[in-house]
């Protein structure tokens, strides 16, 4: 599965944030070159104004009316100019807490030895001054088609992959990888079946893609 990524550079103002605690430690490759590896979740700044799924998100048409009347609301004051801010994903919906956002458990161990492998081939000894982040940005079942009323949903991730340049200063700004693997969708039974078997397995596959985007990036992201 190839994962459909993007890269921009926005200002040193971002800040990271965790919605649980955060872990940062240390790569070292065998010729001593080492890079700390921060793992956590984006902040709203890094991630369109949107919280960060801690847990899986499920999005029904329930919540559509809702999300409108807030776009409505929003547009009145504004003062009467038109705000265009409605988005099923940006609605609230329901957590599934018995499903944690995966990335830290699973993509960021697998990570590691790409990231060592990387910096024994061309890390030189050097040293990093900044750390790579690996933020999880979403995790949600969302209905693909409000007007049916047996809607496919389709699974969303988001993750992404950022840091500071080693010149930087306090105006610099952050380089920023994301993976966002094309979506699968298939009935809300089907995701829901043997506690949410399919989502945990299709997860598992947009991760291993983003791995596979990561390794691409890192000669971007770990210039020196």
């Amino acid at each position: 599965m190839k994962a459909s990524t993007g890269i921009a550079v926005v200002t040193a103002s971002l800040l990271l944030s965790a919605c649980s605690t955060p872990k940062t430690e240390k790569i070292t490759a065998a010729n001593g070159s080492s890079i700390g590896l921060y793992s956590g979740f984006a902040s709203a700044d890094l991630n369109n104004n949107r919280a960060p799924d801690v847990v899986l998100r499920e999005v029904t048409p329930a919540y559509t009316a809702a999300g409108v009347g807030l776009n409505v609301l929003t547009s009145v004051l504004s003062g009467g100019i038109a705000v265009n801010t409605f988005s099923k994903e940006n609605l609230k919906g329901t957590k599934i807490d018995a499903l944690p956002e995966p990335t830290s458990a699973y993509l960021t161990p697998r990570a590691k030895p790409l990231i060592a492998r990387w910096l024994e081939k061309n890390g030189n000894g050097y040293q990093y001054k900044n750390n790579l982040n690996i933020v999880a940005a979403q995790w949600l079942l969302v209905y693909k088609d409000l007007s049916s009323a047996n809607s496919d949903y389709e699974l969303r991730y988001t993750v992404k992959f950022y840091k500071k340049p080693e010149d930087a200063n306090m105006f610099s700004a952050w380089v920023i990888a994301e993976c966002t693997p094309p979506v699968v969708a298939a009935p809300l039974a089907d995701w829901r079946a043997n506690n949410y078997a399919l989502v945990t397995k299709t997860t598992g596959k947009y991760m291993d893609s983003c791995l596979l985007e990561l390794d691409n990036q890192l000669p971007r992201l770990l210039k020196h």
